[in-house]
């Protein structure tokens, strides 16, 4: 992270989801765009939160610019989180962990499918 300097650019409060939405740019001139993770732990150490209630929902560079906007979302709970948050989002976000929601997902879609491919032919 020494070649990045972010700064937060607007946070908002979203009391209805239960959530802050935080604006991040990210300053990267001579090196690629930040990883989830980066962005994640210096927005966590910043706002004084765990980094498990924190998920970066996009990171958008312009092409040649050496400049990246993030789109951050802290929850107080990580349950909540879970809940609202897209499946994709917490698999990006998570690792090994994420990687292993996602599978999961996919095998009860199958299962469904299964089941109704099994109830046609009835």
């Amino acid at each position: 992270m020494s070649a990045e300097s972010f700064n937060i650019l607007n946070i908002r409060e979203n009391k209805l989801l239960g959530r802050r939405e935080v604006l991040v740019d990210a300053a990267h001139p001579t090196t690629s765009t930040p990883t989830r993770q980066a962005v994640r732990e210096w927005v966590a150490k910043q706002l004084g939160v765990d980094v498990v209630n924190v998920f970066v929902r996009r990171i958008r560079t312009d092409y040649g610019v050496g400049r990246s906007v993030a789109e951050v979302h802290i929850y107080g709970d990580s349950k909540l989180a879970r809940a609202l948050e897209p499946l994709y989002v917490l698999a990006r976000n998570l690792g090994e962990e994420g990687k292993k929601l996602l599978e999961e997902a996919r095998k009860k879609r199958a299962e469904r499918r299964e089941k109704r491919r099994k109830k046609r032919k009835k």
